[in-house]
This record gives C-alpha cells, sequence and structure tokens, in this order.
C-alpha cells in the first residue's frame, strides 16, 4: 500500500498530503549498490591530471655531455636520461589516463530508488509545495531554508518549470551550505550528503515517473 507523507507550504506549514509512490519509495535499501553507484559518480568526475615528462619532452640539450671514451667516466648519451638528476622519468603517470565507469541503467536507477528508501526511512525528505519567488534574491531563499530550521539542504525543483527554476537556482548559488537543483541534473552524492532533501510535488511526480519505469 502507498504511503501518505505530509505536503508543507514554503513556510513549512502542512498544506495537505502526498501519497508516493511504492516502487520508489518502498525499495529494499541495497547499501552495496549504493556504494557501487557513488564511486561510480566519483570516478567520472576525475579528471586525469597527474602528468610527468618522459626524456623525450624533458628540457636540456640532446648532444652528448661528454665523449664517448677516455674521460674516465661512464658513457652518457644525454642529459635527458631518467638516471640524471633533472632527466625525463621512467613509466610516469600520463594526463592520458581515463578514469571514467559504467553501470547498467537498471543498477543506476534501483540504486537511486535504494538512496530515496533510505531518506524517507531516515526522515531526511520533505516534500514541499510548488511555489515562486518575485526576483533573483539571496536573501529569499535564506528565509525559506531558515524556515525548516536545517543547516545543509537540498531542494529539488521541477525540469519543466525553467523560468521559476532558473530564479530558485540562481538565487541558492550564494549559499555555501544549500544548493537548488531540477530532477534531471540530481545526483546520488547530493542526495546522500545533505542534511533534508526538499522536493517539490512536481519534482516528485517526475521523479517518481523516472524510476518507476
Amino acid at each position: 500500500m502507498s504511503e501518505k507523507i505530509n505536503v508543507v507550504d514554503k513556510n513549512n506549514e502542512k498544506v495537505g498530503d502526498i501519497e508516493l509512490n511504492e516502487i520508489v519509495y518502498s525499495y529494499p535499501i541495497k547499501e552495496a549498490l549504493i556504494k557501487e553507484y557513488v564511486l561510480l559518480t566519483l570516478a567520472n568526475k576525475r579528471l586525469g591530471l597527474a602528468s610527468t615528462k618522459n626524456r623525450k619532452i624533458v628540457s636540456g640539450g640532446g648532444i652528448k655531455p661528454w665523449k664517448q671514451k677516455g674521460t674516465g667516466r661512464a658513457r652518457a648519451g644525454s642529459i635527458r636520461s631518467p638516471l640524471w638528476k633533472g632527466g625525463g622519468t621512467i613509466f610516469g603517470p600520463t594526463n592520458e589516463k581515463n578514469y571514467k565507469k559504467d553501470m547498467p541503467r537498471k543498477a543506476r536507477k534501483a540504486a537511486m530508488k535504494s538512496a530515496l528508501s533510505y531518506l524517507l526511512k531516515e526522515g531526511r525528505l520533505i516534500f514541499v509545495e510548488d511555489f515562486d519567488i518575485p526576483e533573483i534574491k539571496t536573501k529569499e531563499m535564506k528565509q525559506f531554508f531558515n524556515k525548516f530550521a536545517i543547516e545543509k539542504g537540498l531542494l529539488i525543483l521541477p525540469s519543466s518549470n525553467t523560468n521559476t527554476n532558473d530564479k530558485i537556482i540562481k538565487s541558492t548559488r550564494n549559499l555555501a551550505k544549500f544548493k537548488a537543483t531540477n530532477v534531471n541534473e540530481i545526483n546520488i552524492i547530493d542526495l546522500l550528503k545533505y542534511e533534508k532533501i526538499l522536493v517539490s510535488v512536481k519534482a516528485n511526480k517526475e521523479l517518481e515517473r523516472n524510476l518507476a519505469i
């Protein structure tokens, strides 16, 4: 049977309730699957920035530092040799490494449903009536989050209300511990790292439609 949860307005006052889709919010909590999706997301954000110079590109002359014989010293072909201080690096890291990983679409959806079920069970989900703000203003969104008495929160908006979303997202951008995004942009790391997740009614319908398939 579907579960009914309170819906509040932007002043955190109850205005009704919402019936949640049990396919999404009563999904078994699979910690291993959630962890796999978190690691996948982090790996796909990683850039191959570590890089060293081999003997081909390290600075220095290409001529022999001294003649082959007669000096009493070991033979040397170039000061770029990895054996020399300041020479090239042997088998060092390059920025060509690709850290991208993949995961089946069904598994990703299952991980998201597991995360949402976990958040609901922990009481970290708040369903909010759809609202608008008159203009792009950080103060508006600061007051909004203060009504819920939370220190760190994520607001999920529907993807359809482009103009409204733009004002809310831009107004939240300067709030260090808060974030506003639309359904199509959420990721599992954001869902897990914020203290409370505020989901608008329209955004929840989209979320259920996307995950229940």
